[in-house]
């Protein structure tokens, strides 16, 4: 009998000591979540954003809605921005980025031939360097923002931008409230914080790449002048940015450590905007996602997914470079867990890897140094250059080699200490000019470089087909 009872007792302690085992890492799993044998998420879908101007013969701003209305009747996925001189191209989402692309090439291509057919340009950088005096749409929408905004308003009518869409982990929104689930024991939350702290991380670089706009109105604010007039505040130097007053609706946003974290912010957005509405003769909109209000250059959109918004338009070949850069990023943070991890550390340092974990800088250093040396100064600035140089080693290393051709653009740049910008700054200092130039100048410019867009779109068809017969004959998976 007591021989029983020593057996009962060992096999207890056992279990006992089994218990505590899982106790004792149960939250370290939930930190530290390892990818296992089998793929715990899905591939996750992308879609795309364009926006640019239309100009006229003569280079000016088309205000005629011409191409919008012939565009729509050409069924091709397009839509109308806040001002009439400005045109969106839509794309289909994908869980392969060769379709997505390919989506995204062939309606900019046809909506490119159609403005040819009617004597219009497709300008495809950020800001239209000549006089604009943006004609602004009457829809609700719209006029509600103007009230809010003020003046400063005026600066999105001067804005042309790229939106890059990656689905949000697998169960993490939940369609019918159009918001963010939260689950306690859920590892691929996780995964939603990695990736939005690191596309908060990496904006300064992603902005600095595709950094087409130097000149708005005529002068020279600084290598991406969208950004400032865009974003503007304290951060920026910029009081007169579209959203100066208002940093937590459209500023670069500080990084989040907890799901909790993220989705209180996102209520406060909601609330204080609905609370701006009122402030302003407007009823409070029950039916609207609690996600719809924020336009940050990183956000969770209602749509289900995790929304970059913070380059420039650019010439495709860019905008491949770049869709390429954030597609395989978030890729690795989602697919195989890797743990991005703020810290104090040099910038030398930033984006290694160990043990599955990625470092990155604090926010503060992001937000209140790199955002702004990349917008004003580009790769003139030593620590910006080191900054982007360290994560385009990390990206090339995790890219696959079928689409490493796509990033050469950004090689290019980083070899030569030149983005878009630079290109544009050195042709204007060619011809004559500085920090100013003539608006009969600025139109020239403006259609030689929407001539140059539609040569770089039949480039950029090349390179996409022939990547996707290199893809078809390794089966090289996405």
């Amino acid at each position: 009998m007591s021989r029983r009872c020593f057996i009962l007792v060992v096999k207890k302690s056992n279990e006992i000591d089994k218990d505590n085992g899982n106790k004792r890492n149960r939250l370290t799993n939930l930190f530290t979540p390892k990818k296992g044998h089998d793929k715990t998420l899905k591939r996750s879908m992308s879609g795309f954003e364009t926006e640019t101007f239309i100009l006229n013969n003569e280079g000016k701003i088309d205000n005629s809605d011409l191409l919008l209305n012939k565009a729509k009747k050409a069924a091709l996925d397009v839509k109308e921005e806040c001002a009439k001189g400005m045109i969106e191209v839509i794309c289909l989402p994908s869980k392969k980025l060769s379709s997505t692309t390919f989506d995204l090439l062939n309606n900019v291509t046809k909506l490119s031939e159609i403005a040819e057919d009617n004597d219009q340009y497709l300008y495809p950088f950020a800001c239209y360097p000549g006089v604009n005096k943006p004609v602004f749409r009457s829809e609700p929408w719209y006029t509600i923002k103007q009230n809010i905004l003020g003046k400063r308003f005026v600066n999105a009518g001067l804005c042309c931008g790229y939106h890059q869409h990656y689905a949000l982990p697998w169960g993490m929104f939940d369609e019918k409230t159009k918001s963010l689930n939260y689950k306690l024991n859920s590892k691929v939350k996780r995964t939603l914080l990695d990736s939005y702290n690191m596309l908060n991380a990496i904006d300064p670089i992603i902005t600095l790449f595709l950094q087409s706009s130097p000149f708005v109105n005529g002068k020279f604010v600084g290598k991406d002048s969208r950004l400032i007039v865009y974003r503007g505040g304290k951060k920026l130097d910029n009081m007169d940015g579209l959203y100066a007053n208002h940093q937590f609706f459209g500023g670069l946003s500080p990084y989040k450590q907890t799901l909790m974290d993220l989705m209180s912010t996102i209520r406060r957005k909601h609330s204080k905007w609905n609370k701006l509405m009122r402030e302003n003769g407007y009823k409070k909109k029950e039916d609207t996602s609690i996600l719809q209000f924020a336009w940050n250059p990183v956000k969770v959109n209602n749509k289900g997914t995790l929304e970059y918004r913070g380059g420039d338009m650019n010439y495709m070949t860019n905008i491949l470079a770049a869709s390429t850069t954030i597609k395989f990023l978030l890729r690795k943070i989602q697919q195989d867990f890797t743990l991005v991890i703020p810290m104090d550390i040099e910038l030398k340092e930033s984006f290694t890897v160990e043990n599955n974990m990625l470092f990155i800088p604090p926010h503060t250093m992001v937000r209140n140094d790199l955002q702004k040396h990349s917008a004003y100064d580009g790769l003139d600035n030593k620590d910006v250059r080191i900054y982007t140089e360290r994560f385009f080693k990390f990206i090339k290393s995790i890219t696959y080699k079928s689409y490493k051709p796509l990033l050469k653009p950004f090689q290019t740049m980083i070899e030569e200490k030149q983005t878009m910008s630079d290109t544009i700054l050195k042709q204007v200092k060619k011809d004559g000019y500085d920090k100013e130039i003539p608006d009969e100048y600025a139109r020239e410019l403006a259609i030689n470089y929407s001539n140059k867009f539609r040569k770089d779109l039949k480039l950029s068809r090349e390179l996409l087909e022939k990547i996707g017969s290199e893809v078809l004959l390794k089966n090289d998976c996405e």
